[in-house]
């Protein structure tokens, strides 16, 4: 088909909208509600253009041959203001938002309307003063991630997004995935700010304003090194191993640890966790429990599954509880003089190191998680230069960590990692080739058969809670051995505590970055490590042994929910 665009022709394929013409011959047409991974709605309505002499929303209208469109003139420019005027909040020093971005564009500076009400719930914040009304968390937490769990309330200028019967999220169905925080173009939905805390805590010990009295630990998830570099205008994709660690050494931490250490412990449980269920065929699959909100949603929709999902607890959390007691007593101190700052794509994260299982040194195995976002925003205030900072290692022994534990943060990273230790555990042979192709990739559901000493080993990766729930509920999960649940699309990549914007484009980019980690680290393999091993030989003794039980084991129960 042939249209015209302020005056030029361009051609469009049937189907097209207005939109995605515009944006392939790189026409500009502001959006807010559009996301490329949503359908789109149409509700924000600043994508206006003029359509034979009518304004039409252009993300979700299809263009029709010798169709005249205008996207510049005084009445759409006037329509654009209006209707970011009527959904304009303060957005002052968030200038990286969506929204804010828009605004000025179209020089909103700030709105004629009353505001509506503030209102914060945990470990997630609602603030309807800065919604949009875009339904867009509305989208992606039925479509995607079908909890639906929030939805538009009330009318006319009453219209909000809330909870059923306005309870709170934490009574709610909610999973804490975040994936609703991730697409808000607004910063309406979020997770709740530990930052300020953290970074109280560390200027009282740089500046010694009062005598110290903890001994400050930071640990960084996967994901989080694969993403960070996109607060300061990195491309995605690109690693920031090294810059990160500098830029946490100079907020004050006294040791920068790996999460993928904790990682490399899990798989070390993990592993053998699998072997011994396979030996006695019992509460078969194996499912994984390193995603707090997969654990979650199985909690409180699937709980016939809990005696099949590891009591592995998760690498952040295992890392918490050896630092609390085994590097504890290195130091000398008491478990209650150390805290323990953990770095996470991950909102659920927060409600997970808040769980009463979580304690088993007698306070907090981690006693803040901090979000990809928020740590960017600490280095920021903190006018810490980025893109400009050398490289630094992680500390030793928890700092030292395999290529297994960076893939963790990849949708199949888990099984894979298992995979390789499995391997050896149930052949007694080394392993040649490190790599399991069979379960890569970023489709919602896969499935692979792997040969292990003549059994072939049946494994099934989900990933999305949308696809979770189409995975148990069509009783495929039955006819594994072992599965790997995560709840955000594409793993730690995507969870709800990462840099905005947030695409599938995107997560591609920074899961080839971890794999790209794994290909070049020296030990692949998290039985290999040193540092586990030695960790093992001085205080765990062995895999699943008492120690191990007691400090990297729990257990999960069924969770009642007010409304669903």
């Amino acid at each position: 088909m042939k249209i015209k665009i302020d005056g030029r022709r361009f051609s469009a394929k049937e189907g097209e909208t207005i939109l995605n013409v515009a944006k392939r011959n790189k026409i500009y047409i502001p959006t807010l509600c559009y996301h490329p991974d949503l359908k789109p709605q149409g509700r924000c309505r600043v994508c206006l253009v003029e359509v034979d002499g009518k304004l039409v929303t252009s993300c979700n209208t299809k263009v029709m041959d010798n169709m005249e469109i205008f996207t510049n003139t005084k009445r759409v420019k006037e329509a654009r203001k209006l209707n970011i005027e009527l959904i304009y909040n303060n957005h002052s020093g968030e200038k990286e938002l969506e929204f804010s971005v828009v605004a000025k564009e179209l020089g909103i500076k700030k709105s004629r309307f009353e505001k509506p009400k503030k209102e914060i719930k945990s470990p997630m914040e609602r603030d309807n003063m800065k919604c949009l009304l875009c339904g867009r968390c509305v989208q992606v937490c039925g479509a995607i991630q079908s909890i639906n769990n929030i939805e538009f309330t009330d009318r006319g200028i009453s219209t909000r997004i809330s909870t059923p019967y306005d309870i709170s999220i934490k009574d709610s169905a909610c999973t804490f995935c975040g994936q609703c925080a991730l697409y808000c173009p607004g910063n309406a939905i979020r997770e709740r700010a530990y930052n300020e805390k953290v970074v109280r805590s560390l200027m009282e010990e740089m500046n010694k304003i009062i005598n110290k009295k903890k001994f400050i630990i930071a640990q960084t998830a996967p994901a989080v090194r694969a993403s960070l570099g996109e607060m300061f205008g990195m491309k995605p994709g690109t690693l920031v191993t090294g810059k990160m660690v500098t830029a946490l050494r100079k907020l004050g931490f006294d040791k920068v640890f790996d999460t993928d250490f904790g990682a490399d412990l899990t798989i070390m449980e993990e592993a053998n966790e699998f072997v011994g269920r396979m030996k006695e065929k019992k509460n078969l699959p194996l499912i994984t429990s390193c995603c707090p909100a997969w654990i979650k949603f199985a909690e409180q929709t699937f709980p016939f599954l809990l005696k099949n999902i590891s009591t592995c607890k998760s690498p952040h959390q295992m890392l918490g509880a050896i630092a609390k007691t085994y590097y504890a007593q290195k130091l000398k101190l008491k478990p209650k003089d150390l805290m323990i700052v953990s770095i996470m794509p991950c909102i659920a994260k927060k409600f997970e190191a808040q769980r009463p299982e979580m304690k088993i040194s007698g306070c907090n195995d981690v006693d803040v998680v901090l979000t990809t976002r928020e740590i960017g925003r600490i280095i920021k205030k903190e006018k810490i230069n980025f893109t400009d900072l050398r490289d630094g290692e992680f500390d030793d022994p928890l700092g030292i960590s395999s290529g297994g534990g960076a893939i963790f943060g990849v949708t199949g990273g888990v099984m894979e990692a298992a995979l390789r230790v499995a391997y050896e555990i149930l052949t007694g042979k080394r392993l040649k080739e490190i790599d399991f192709n069979q379960v890569r990739g970023f489709e919602g559901i896969r499935e692979a058969d792997i040969k292990i000493d003549n059994k072939i080993i049946k494994v099934g990766v989900v990933h999305g809670l949308g696809n979770i729930r189409k995975f148990i509920e069509s009783d495929r999960w039955k006819k594994y051995h072992f599965i790997e649940m995560m709840a955000c699309p594409g793993g730690c990549i995507g969870g709800g505590g990462q840099p905005r914007p947030t695409t599938n484009e995107i997560r591609k980019k920074r899961m080839e970055a971890l794999y790209r980690q794994d290909k070049k680290m020296k030990i692949r393999m998290s039985n290999k490590n040193p540092a586990i091993k030695k960790l093992y030989l001085e205080f765990l003794g062995e895999p699943l042994g008492e120690m191990s039980k007691k400090l990297l084991h729990t257990k999960y129960k069924k969770r009642k929910v007010k409304y669903t």
